[in-house]
């Protein structure tokens, strides 16, 4: 008879399940009986260290007691499951290069999860987490599905539109941002409450409260003096954002808002770095897994290597275990997540998927409503949510003009011409993948 919580995790062989797992440990009040990870079978040797090395974190711990198991059998893996945590790469490290690599052969940034490089991703993506959704469906279909794996916001808004699974969508920006600015300001990160609106890497804090003050003024008075709100993020370069445009903008923009708002400086530096056999932030990446996955190979690591942080994801397991915790214990705690507008940014559609601060608690997650965006970005806004439709009918549908579309209609792509080459080439080089395109 089962007595606790049955935690699956889909890319259970990422160098990042050792910090969720890490995470659940530290959790006293949520009676997790097993966590199982799910991997395809090229992943076999990473998944084996890395539960050899939770099964030590959790020898480690000396209190926790949940069984951690590894399966290539997703039917199975999925046989009674309260949760699944979704954090797979679909064509793993190699695709990422060939997604950054493609955009900066005709003079296009190159990144996993905005332009033309998201656009890939979400192409090889979406098909194969609506496969896992439809198992779900089949087999368990009141689990509910935590979705990391990128981009995340789109995947998000494919599986609720085209899937019965209860599925809310996680991005560790937002709560990087929370702790960024409560070291900064010397203040516990739970008295913390941010006004976020927007999409998945692509939104904006326009209120920062403390204990029921806004202090937003301060907080832009900080970042005037040329702080960071990136430094925790690895997976980005960090951004100084220059006064005027704080004055321009009197918000905290997203990290990623340098994609869109300093496109040439970034170019600029991809191209040099490329130019000069640095490759791109895949090939960093996957320098650093190697060494993770060495370090969590290794009988005598019995602790998160330090390392770890400059894989990116700070936070991740933080965000994640406090989700599963509202959910299952039915905490009533608000979170910044990806979840259906249902009118809380009226400018955008009802059905689509936004990043807004929600009430999470045991019936889900709702968004609680943010009014109006300022003028200032709403149009920018508007044009990324029509991409993002684009973008996953055409995952969806495999219809090539739907794909065009998406990428003319792509802020970050300079030119139709441009946006044809590209897609061309990632059509080409993803074909093991993109099997619908050639229906």
């Amino acid at each position: 008879m089962k007595s606790g919580i049955n935690i699956v995790v889909i890319g259970g062989g990422s160098s990042y399940t050792p910090e969720l797992i890490a995470g659940l440990i530290k959790v006293k009040d949520l009676p997790i009986e097993r966590v199982i990870l799910v991997d395809v079978p090229e992943g076999r040797k990473k998944m084996e260290h890395v539960q050899s090395f939770g099964r030590r974190l959790i020898e480690e711990s000396g209190g926790s007691e949940f069984n951690l198991q590894t399966t290539f059998d997703l039917s199975q893996a999925l046989r009674g499951a309260d949760f699944v945590l979704s954090q797979f790469r679909a064509g793993g490290l190699e695709k990422r290069a060939l997604d950054e690599q493609i955009p900066l052969r005709y003079g296009a940034i190159g990144q996993e999860t905005v332009g033309a490089g998201g656009f890939a991703n979400a192409l090889r993506t979406i098909p194969v987490a609506l496969d896992i959704a439809q198992e779900l469906e089949r087999i368990s279909p009141h689990a509910r599905l935590i979705n990391f794996t990128n981009p995340s916001g789109m995947v998000t808004e494919a599986l609720l539109r085209y899937s019965s699974i209860d599925t809310i969508g996680l991005c560790n920006v937002p709560i990087t941002i929370e702790r960024t600015i409560a070291q900064a300001l010397q203040v516990p990160a739970d008295t913390i409450r941010l006004d976020i609106f927007g999409l998945n890497h692509l939104s904006f804090v326009r209120h920062v409260y403390v204990q029921g003050r806004d202090i937003i003024s301060e907080v832009l008075t900080y970042l005037k003096g040329g702080h960071s709100e990136t430094s925790l993020m690895a997976n980005i370069p960090e951004e100084k954002w220059e006064s005027y445009v704080l004055e321009a903008f009197p918000m905290i923009p997203n990290p990623y808002l340098q994609y869109y708002w300093n496109p040439d400086a970034i170019l600029k530096k991809q191209r040099e770095e490329w130019q000069q056999g640095l490759g791109t932030r895949a090939t960093q990446v996957m320098t650093i897994e190697e060494k993770l996955f060495e370090l969590y190979a290794d009988p005598a690591q019995m602790q998160l290597p330090d390392l770890l942080m400059k894989r990116g994801g700070a936070y991740y397991s933080t965000v994640a275990v406090m989700l599963l915790e509202a959910l299952a214990l039915n905490k009533g705690r608000e979170m910044v997540v990806n979840v259906r507008n249902r009118g809380s940014l009226p400018e955008l559609p009802w059905d689509s998927v936004v990043e807004v601060p929600a009430l999470v608690d045991g019936q889900g997650a709702r968004a609680v409503s943010g009014g109006s965006m300022p003028p200032e970005v709403k149009g920018l806004i508007q044009q990324v949510k029509a991409y993002e439709e684009l973008t996953i009918k055409a995952a969806v549908h495999g219809n090539r003009n739907q794909a065009l579309a998406a990428l003319i209609t792509n802020p970050l792509v300079p030119s139709s011409d441009v946006a044809k080459k590209i897609l061309d080439d990632i059509l080409l080089e993803n074909q093991a993948y993109l099997g619908r395109f050639a229906q």
